[in-house]
């Protein structure tokens, strides 16, 4: 047989002579198609190889009796290949897609896509969604194992490895390249891919700071592939330079550096050996020599970019074209921290301090980009964690240069930009004609059922596998729905991708209006920044971040545990570490005595507890009324005192109290909270209550969508392991996920009356992921939520005179507080502690509750009445008019 390199001529000739006899095209002409594109792929003439390989996909389609699926599935699977050689990752994914929808049914298409599961799982880890090269990997794993295809099994190993290790799941990865180098070890034939393994165990070593060892297999790595002469030296090099720096060998460090950005012939590991070398010299302080480094690998980058001065960065319109982002992102995001450190190290230059300013504000936006381009929470989550460190230093930046402005735009980005998307994704939905919402709609509904089909799977076996292969051609189908939604329908793509920012002229014309303070903090690795905002003053402060780090823990387990807080050392303590924390958070910032709104970092704490004094309990909440935002941008969505319209049929309030459980839920009794929601309902025009047996589940889901306030007295379960808060019913429980996007179109106010719904985990760059976040993630604007286990008979006394006030037309947070501070009056000896009254906190928008008008439909039905009156007058007046004859008209 031919060498493959040689093979094209005499494939072209016999595929030519195919066509001139006008034979049926079956599975052998397509296949011929096939080789010779591959002959072209190995001769590097990518463009004509896509074009064969297009004509095998269009000779399947059109002859589907004599080809098969398997050929089908081969040929996505080949294109998919072509574009991940011409970096066209997008095209690429949306091939390989193909290729396992069309063969995951076929036997004989395995090979095929289990292949395409290898080069998605490339894909996603080159578009940084880590998760998804997880899911991948993953899927390919079984089939590779099951074909006896020990190259390929190794090599989705090593994927899920390089993505486990970037997710910083250091055991987890080494686990599974160790696994890859058990099955290849012993292969003389696979060295090459025995070198690659090595690499990538070194660089999780170093992670887990086993430096030893990890400079020993990567150097036996570098020479291993030296020794066979494989292509993929160079970046093998890199990572050996990377643990020299690690180490602080520098001079070890620019060598391999020098060595892999001379020998590689792909700019993107060039990039990344040039912004390797540039932290070397960044770390050995010669920063004029650092930054042209950076610009060297931004130049060589496919964005158009051009030799440009250092202190020049790339436009949005270039950066949003480059494939590989996150290399993109390292290199500005490394040259921003150089200037920054430059200026640090010559007096605060104020320039360099600019030019830092500048370069961050393009690695913001870049951010942006690749969330927005990420389908899996985990790769998002992974990169606001990521990337905090970038907002500290850009937010110290902005403390350095004075600029209180850019200081804002940072801490805003720096929070809940995740639970934005998904509130301009429900904006977006909105936009949408009523047959695409049904069709949306329909693909949510199949997603959502083929999830709960995985979770009842139990993993690791065939079924698993079939329903986690099933969920991702459905997420797929509804993907591609909604790209094609963004190309088709402008208003939909502005609303999805909105990335407006609020300014700080607009918090403080928002903040006259409400008469209102606004307090927002940042917990760096190094310094704790508070940022004070009143409608004519705005303060920018650094503090050491240890006195803070320190109180907040024992402060917040303090006030989740009553019976240590019955003891006078406890309460002691408890007062000097609130003290402490109302020094660090907002003594300094001199907020005026009223209505204050607080942004926080992290944990949710209330303030309404701390402490003026640091000897005697001396409460905030006698001078402030709080509430909570996730951001600032998030709170002023929509203008201040704007009220949804009452549709027809909406109710006012709807209360729910299961007072007992099915046993097998395991919940202890709720007694006297069915009694608590009558003088609540009562309050209301219309109201809905669900008690008792009739508290289920299925009652809640039906009714929820239709009332403006909703009430829930029940349990909930919510910690800080991630897993999805849950609310208890009657008879079984909820997720908010099974509620659904768009379930609760006409809710106003939201009150969890539970244990610990404002509890969950927290996620660094995201705030709590708790059930009140879930609830705000559904478009309901404010919540009132609780922190920790609340004292029931306290819970249903706060909440009942809470609506008292709104009744009188009180803002929520001047009632909220109202609440607390008649509590306080009124309560004796252990009662006075905040662990029973200061547990209930409420986040978002803090407008009086208004009733719904219905003016609207009462006029049109005066009007329709009237209307109908007249008819009926003008018909009765009609039958009295007596009929004249022609002989009485002359």
């Amino acid at each position: 047989m031919r060498p493959i390199e040689q093979q094209y001529q005499p494939l072209d000739a016999w595929l030519t002579q195919w066509d001139h006899c006008g034979y049926e095209k079956d599975s052998i002409y397509v296949n011929a198609l096939l080789q010779a594109g591959q002959a072209l792929l190995v001769n590097d003439n990518l463009p004509v190889a896509v074009q064969l390989v297009r004509r095998a996909i269009s000779a399947c389609q059109h002859n589907l009796k004599t080809t098969r699926v398997a050929d089908l599935s081969k040929a996505w699977y080949r294109l998919g290949v072509l574009y991940t050689y011409q970096n066209q990752i997008t095209q690429a994914t949306n091939a390989l897609k193909q290729a396992v929808v069309i063969g995951r049914h076929d036997p004989l298409a395995t090979n095929w896509v289990s292949n395409a599961h290898l080069y998605l799982a490339y894909g996603y880890e080159t578009a940084g969604d880590f998760q998804q090269t997880i899911v991948h990997a993953d899927l390919g794993i079984p089939m590779a194992i099951r074909l006896n295809n020990k190259p390929l099994a190794a090599n989705l190993l090593r994927q899920k490895a390089q993505a486990l290790s970037t997710l910083q799941a250091y055991d987890l990865a080494q686990q599974a390249i160790e696994k890859a180098i058990g099955l290849i070890e012993k292969e003389e034939q696979l060295k090459q891919a025995l070198a690659d393994d090595y690499s990538l165990l070194s660089l999780i070593l170093g992670y887990k700071y086993q430096y030893r060892q990890a400079l020993k297999y990567a150097q036996f790595s570098f020479d291993l592939s030296q020794r066979l002469r494989y292509s993929e030296t160079p970046t093998l090099a890199i990572r050996l330079a990377f643990l020299y720096k690690k180490t602080g060998q520098y001079a070890e460090a620019i060598h391999y550096c020098q060595y892999g950005i001379d020998q590689s012939a792909d700019v993107f590991v060039k990039a990344v050996g040039l912004n390797m070398m540039a932290t070397v010299y960044w770390e050995k302080k010669q920063f004029d020599k650092a930054l042209p480094f950076y610009q060297q690998g931004m130049e060589l980058l496919p964005i158009g970019f051009g030799k440009q001065p250092v202190a020049r960065n790339p436009q949005k319109e270039q950066i949003r074209l480059v494939e590989h982002k996150g290399i993109l992102l390292d290199l500005i995001q490394d040259k921003a921290d150089t200037w920054l450190e430059y200026a640090k190290a010559t007096n605060n230059n104020h320039q360099q301090l600019q030019h830092a300013l500048a370069t961050y504000k393009v690695a913001d936006q870049l951010i942006d980009y690749m969330r927005w381009e990420h389908t899996g929470q985990q790769s998002k989550l992974y990169w606001r964690q990521k990337t905090r460190g970038m907002y500290e230093r850009a937010i110290e930046t902005c403390y350095r240069l004075g600029d209180t402005d850019q200081a804002f735009r940072f801490f805003e980005k720096s929070r809940a930009v995740m639970l934005a998307d998904k509130l301009n994704e429900l904006g977006a939905r909105q936009q949408l004609s009523p047959q695409l919402a049904e069709q949306e709609d329909k693909l949510r509904k199949a997603v959502s059922e083929q999830q709960a089909k995985l979770t009842e799977s139990k993993p690791n076996t065939t079924a698993y596998a079939n329903n986690q292969s099933a969920l991702i051609a459905q997420q797929d189908k509804l993907d591609d729905f909604h790209r094609q939604l963004e190309r088709t329908n402008p208003a939909y793509f502005q609303y999805k991708y909105a990335s407006s920012l609020t300014s700080v002229a607009d918090l403080q014309r928002y903040l006259k209006i409400q008469r209102a303070s606004f307090v927002t903090y940042f917990e760096g690795d190094s310094a704790l920044y508070l940022l004070g905002v009143t409608a004519n003053k705005v303060t920018l402060q650094r503090k050491p971040v240890a006195p803070y780090s320190q109180a907040v823990r024992p402060f917040m387990n303090l006030l989740a545990d009553p019976e240590a807080m019955n003891h006078t050392s406890t309460v002691a303590r408890f007062t000097t570490v609130g003290n402490t924390l109302y020094k660090q958070l907002l003594a300094s910032l001199n907020v005026p005595a009223g209505r204050v709104i607080v942004s926080p970092d992290g944990s949710l704490i209330p303030f309404e507890a701390l402490s003026r004094s640091a000897v005697r309990l001396d409460y905030l909440v006698k001078s402030y009324a709080f509430s909570y935002a996730y951001s600032a941008h998030l709170l002023l969505r929509e203008e201040p005192g704007a009220v949804k319209p009452a549709r027809v049929g909406t109710g006012d309030f709807l209360g729910v109290a299961p007072v007992s459980f099915a046993p097998r839920l395991g919940q202890v009794k709720l007694a006297g909270s069915d009694k608590a929601l009558d003088p609540i309902a009562g309050r209301f025009g219309t109201s809905m209550l669900l008690t008792h047996e009739a508290a289920t589940r299925r009652a809640f889901q039906a009714e929820v969508s239709a009332y403006r306030v909703i009430h829930l007295f029940t349990h909930a379960t919510a910690d800080t392991t991630g897993q999805e808060p849950t609310l208890y019913f009657a008879d079984s429980t909820l997720r908010l996920s099974d509620l659904g996007d768009g379930a609760l179109p006409n809710a106003q106010l939201v009150v969890l009356a539970a244990c610990k719904t404002g509890i969950g985990a927290i996620q660094r760059g995201e705030g709590v992921f708790s059930l009140a976040r879930g609830f705000s993630a559904l478009g309901v604007p404010s919540v009132l939520t609780t922190l920790w286990s609340v004292q029931n008979d306290a819970t249903y006394r706060l909440t009942d005179s809470f609506y008292r006030y709104l009744d009188q037309g009180l803002s929520k947070d001047v009632a909220l507080q109202q609440a607390k501070k008649d509590w306080l009056e009124n309560a004796d000896g252990a009662n006075q502690l905040p662990n029973y009254w200061a547990g209930l906190i409420l986040i978002g928008d803090t407008n009086p509750l208004e009733r719904p008008t219905r003016w609207p439909w009462v006029a049109i039905g005066a009007v329709l009445f009237l209307a109908a009156g007249l008819l009926s007058w003008w018909h009765l007046k009609r039958q009295a008019v007596p009929t004249l004859s022609l002989s009485q008209l002359s």
